[in-house]
């Protein structure tokens, strides 16, 4: 079976807003997918406090917005389409 090389995991940086997540597939008009890994994580996605602008989607990087908190266990499953 075929593979993606556009995957990864990342944890939310804990005490401030945003993450940067080095992303060597990512492109200006990549679509971001997150998939929780931890309760904290799955919290995130349904405080309404996590995105990614079309903005913070640059040539081999993107980045997420967050709740500013002092979780270090918000841990998430990325893909990367286009």
């Amino acid at each position: 079976m075929g593979r993606s090389n556009a995957m990864g995991e990342v944890t939310l940086t804990a005490n401030v807003a945003t993450t940067t997540v080095t992303a060597t597939n990512c492109g200006e008009q990549s679509v971001i997918h997150l998939t929780p890994r931890t309760a904290n994580a799955a919290a995130e996605i349904g405080n309404g406090t996590l995105y990614i602008t079309v903005a913070n989607t640059t040539p081999g990087q993107f980045i997420i917005n967050h709740a500013n908190n002092a979780q270090a266990d918000r841990s998430f499953g990325y893909s990367i389409q286009g």
